[in-house]
C-alpha cells in the first residue's frame, strides 16, 4: 500500500494495536510478569486482565486489517517479503548486540549466525498468507456475494466455533485432551498461533471489504465491551478465550476494526509513525528488552492499590512503546537506504509474481 493510499484511520489502529501488543506483554508472565505480580492483589488483577481482554484480539485485527487490503492484491511484491524479512534480522542482530555490550551476555559466534534466521513467527506467517494473498483475493472477488457469505460462515464455524468449544471442553475438565477432534491439527488447535488462523483472518478481512458490512457504533462498542468483559470474568476458569482461535477475541477484533473504519481523516504524522508497528514489535520482543521489563516492573508497585497498578502500567507501556518507535525511526533514517541496496543487490527482491 503506497503512502497515498494509507487511511489515516487504519494506520492510527495499527498504532493503537500495537500499544495493545506491548500491553499484553506488560502482562505476560514471562516478559513484563505483571500478571504474576498481580494475583496477590483481586482488584488490580481484575483491572490488568480487563485492559488484556480488550487487546487480546490484535493480532487477529492486524490480519482483518491486511485482508481488507490485500483485497484488490493481484501480484507478490518480493521487495516487500525481503523488507519484511531483513527488519527481522536486522532487529535480532541489533538485539544481541545489546545485550553483549549492555547486558552482559558472553559474545558467541553461533549466537550471532542464528541472528541472521529471521525467526519470528509473526513474520513468518504473515509472509506466507502475503504470498498467498493474490489467490486467495481473486476467489474472493470472483465469488458470487451468496457463496462468499457462506464460506466465511463455514470457515469461522470449522476454524473458529469448534476449536472454541473444544478448548472450553477441556478447559471444564470434561475432557483431558481435545486434539484428536481438533479441525486445525493432530496437536490441537495451538491456542491459535497457526497458519490456519492467520489465513482464517484473512479471509475475513477480505470478506469484510467484499460485504461492505456496516454496523451501527452503538453495537460494535457495546459487542467489543460485553465480549471483552465475559473474557474477563471467566478468564480464571477457561484461560482457552484468551486463545487466537477464540470466538471472543475475533468478536472483539472485528468490532474494533469496524470502529475505526468509521473514521475519516488524513494525517501525515500517523502515517508516518505507523511505519514503525512491525519494528516496535521486533524491538520489544527480544531479549534486551525482556531484560528490562524484569528489571522495571516489581510486585511492590503493585501492593498500593489498583490505581497506582494502572498509572505504572501505562507509565511501562507508554515508555516501552514510544523508546521502541524512536529507535525505530533512528534506525530507518540510519540504514534504510542500506536496505533498499540489499534489496536493489538481488534481483529476485525487485520481481513481482
Amino acid at each position: 500500500m503506497s503512502t497515498i493510499s494509507r487511511k489515516s484511520n487504519i494506520e492510527l489502529l495499527r498504532l493503537v494495536l500495537m500499544l495493545l501488543v506491548v500491553l499484553l506483554h506488560f502482562n505476560h508472565d514471562t516478559m513484563g510478569g505483571a500478571f504474576v505480580f498481580a494475583r496477590n492483589y483481586p482488584v488490580d488483577n481484575f483491572v490488568l486482565h480487563f485492559l488484556e481482554s480488550l487487546g487480546v484480539c490484535a493480532v487477529n485485527c492486524f490480519m482483518i486489517v491486511s485482508g481488507y487490503f490485500l483485497f484488490t492484491n493481484t501480484k507478490i511484491n518480493f521487495g516487500k517479503v525481503a523488507d519484511i524479512l531483513l527488519i527481522v534480522i536486522f532487529y535480532r542482530v541489533l538485539d544481541y548486540s545489546m545485550q553483549v555490550v549492555f547486558g552482559g551476555e558472553p559474545f558467541a559466534l553461533k549466537g550471532l549466525v542464528a541472528c541472521f534466521l529471521p525467526a519470528n513467527y509473526f513474520a513468518i506467517f504473515y509472509v506466507i498468507c502475503y504470498m498467498l494473498s493474490p489467490v486467495i483475493a481473486r476467489i474472493w472477488n470472483e465469488m458470487e456475494s451468496r457463496l462468499a457469505n457462506f464460506l466465511i460462515i463455514l470457515l469461522l464455524a470449522i476454524f473458529i466455533v469448534i476449536p472454541t468449544c473444544l478448548d472450553l471442553i477441556v478447559d471444564l475438565h470434561i475432557l483431558n485432551n481435545a486434539d484428536a477432534l481438533s479441525p486445525v491439527a493432530t496437536m490441537g488447535n495451538g491456542g491459535g498461533y497457526t497458519i490456519v488462523q492467520f489465513l482464517v483472518m484473512l479471509s475475513l478481512g477480505m470478506w469484510l471489504r467484499k460485504s461492505q458490512l456496516t454496523v451501527p457504533t452503538w453495537i460494535l462498542l457495546c459487542m467489543y465491551l460485553i465480549s471483552s468483559l465475559i473474557m474477563t470474568i471467566f478468564i480464571a476458569k477457561l484461560p482457552s478465550l484468551y486463545n487466537y482461535c477464540s470466538i471472543f477475541t475475533v468478536i472483539t477484533a472485528v468490532c474494533l476494526f469496524l470502529l475505526f473504519c468509521k473514521l475519516d481523516f488524513q494525517n501525515t504524522a500517523i502515517n508516518y509513525c505507523a511505519k514503525s508497528c512491525f519494528a516496535i514489535f521486533c524491538i520489544h520482543t527480544g531479549a534486551f528488552a525482556n531484560a528490562l521489563w524484569h528489571k522495571i516492573i516489581t510486585e511492590e508497585h503493585f501492593a498500593n492499590g489498583a490505581l497506582q497498578t494502572l498509572i505504572w502500567m501505562f507509565v511501562c507501556v507508554g515508555v516501552m512503546f514510544l523508546c521502541c518507535m524512536a529507535l525505530s525511526i533512528v534506525m530507518r533514517v540510519m540504514f534504510g537506504k542500506l536496505k533498499d541496496r540489499i534489496c536493489n543487490f538481488l534481483p529476485i527482491f525487485k520481481s513481482e509474481l
